[in-house]
């Protein structure tokens, strides 16, 4: 009976062992001929080639969303949605045309690269997704660049767009503000895929030649500058990865390909016309660690949620614990800060979250700061009207909603001000007060 026992504890331990140390799911995805293969993240071998079998309609870029697979139709405009195991559950496919590549931003949204006006699209623009697949908007790239084909999040509060049209890589933040280039245009003809292969260095894929001047293939880009850091000579490359094991992966309309960038010397993995690639965790959302720093942090007023200190930095912040949860309603990073409140920080890793960390804020007050002596505001709640008292004058008055947003931002000048919220719908607002270089927020509720 012992010896029976002792066995099935020893099976048991083993099969805890291997469940523990096997790897994770974790593939590269390549669309090609129709099919979505899957290889080895390491060494790039195939291991399924035919892992899901795609329409018609040029079907361009997938990626990962939590748990479920996005790929990108740039001819049939539209974006396919399967769970991990292959299967489709729905399809997106209104106000899109010729789309391209697409990426998860600031962890709670995907982007798709945009460049027609058929079925009520945009053209050339970004087009924004929240994790259910509801259109969020857009924003126009015109007139900076012209005909948008990937985008690539930094992890650092900038998204990394390339194109065809313009064929330069641009920099733009969260909002889509355009913030300059990478590498400018005339540099290099059509980029495709691109991927951050280790801080300060992107890799390109470059589809056409410019005349007179540098090739297509494969380039190395510096992220700082965008000078030129290493270029093979591959022809008309779409889709680019890195490896595990340093090599890069490379597709073209002849097939995918591994490049030992060691000694310039590429390999075919297999035959046939082939787009972008993707990373996939196949064993689903695998949380990511939680962020971490001092639970209590204390500022000055007039910081914001990008003045928290918290490791890692590129974190998303949520005004509530549910919010934190849910991935819903993250704030912005120019969010002011109130005293005595909490905000939640969460690490989000191609759509995973990490559990959320709690941070309390406490505000540092001058001698001639705000108090109840000096400044006053009534009334609140309020349905309308709120006005605003202080002994010295406001320079400058401003109503923010929960997410950031501001709203209304006015320089009165006066000591004594009058604000007409109802034009707002009902619910919380943060309103920051200015005098003498000192600060004060606090929150009014509309009715």
């Amino acid at each position: 009976m012992k010896k029976t026992t002792l066995l099935k504890n020893t099976i048991l331990l083993l099969l805890i062992f291997c469940a523990w140390s096997m790897p994770a799911q974790e593939r590269i995805a390549v669309i090609q001929d129709g099919q979505v293969l899957l290889l080895d993240s390491t060494t790039g071998d195939i291991i399924d080639p035919a892992f899901i079998a795609l329409d018609a309609g040029t079907p361009k870029a997938l990626i990962q969303v939590a748990n479920e697979i996005w790929i990108a139709y740039q001819l049939a405009d539209k974006i396919e949605r399967y769970d991990l195991d292959g299967n489709l559950l729905t399809t997106i496919d209104t106000g899109l045309d010729n789309i391209r590549g697409l990426s998860i931003v600031n962890g709670t949204e995907v982007w798709v690269s945009n460049s027609g006006t058929n079925n009520g699209a945009p053209g050339d623009a970004i087009i924004r997704f929240d994790f259910s697949g509801n259109n969020l908007g857009f924003f126009l790239t015109t007139p900076q660049s012209v005909s948008p084909f990937d985008i690539i999040d930094n992890g650092a509060g900038e998204v990394y767009i390339s194109y065809s049209g313009t064929s330069n890589i641009e920099r733009r933040d969260y909002s889509g503000v355009f913030l300059g280039n990478i590498v400018e245009s005339g540099v290099v003809s059509f980029v495709q895929q691109i991927e951050i292969e280790e801080p300060g260095v992107i890799l390109a894929s470059v589809f056409s030649i410019i005349s007179g001047g540098n090739q297509n293939g494969l380039y190395r880009f510096s992220e700082t500058d965008g000078s030129i850091i290493d270029y093979w000579s591959l022809g008309n490359l779409r889709g680019v990865a890195k490896l595990g094991n340093g090599d890069i992966l490379w597709s073209s309309g002849a097939g995918v390909n591994k490049l030992d960038p060691n000694t310039g010397v590429s390999v075919l993995l297999s035959g046939g016309s082939a787009q972008y690639f993707g990373r996939l965790n196949l064993d689903g959302c695998t949380p990511p660690p939680t962020p971490t720093g001092d639970s209590n942090q204390t500022f000055d007023q007039g910081a914001t949620l990008a003045d928290i200190i918290v490791d890692p930095i590129d974190v998303t912040w949520f005004a509530t614990e549910e919010d934190a949860m849910n991935n819903t309603n993250p704030l912005l990073l120019t969010t002011l800060l109130v005293d005595g409140e909490t905000y939640y920080a969460v690490n989000i890793v191609n759509g995973c979250l990490s559990a959320p960390f709690p941070v309390t804020i406490n505000l540092r007050l001058s001698i001639d700061d705000f108090n109840d002596a000096n400044f006053s505001y009534f009334p609140n709640p309020t349905n309308g009207l709120i006005t605003l008292r202080h002994t010295t004058i406001f320079s400058e008055v401003s109503v923010n909603n929960l997410l950031g947003q501001n709203i209304l931002r006015l320089h009165p000048e006066s000591s004594v001000v009058q604000i007409d919220l109802s034009f707002l719908s009902e619910g919380v607002y943060l309103i920051m007060v200015k005098s003498n270089e000192n600060y004060k927020t606090f929150k009014v509720v509309k009715e």
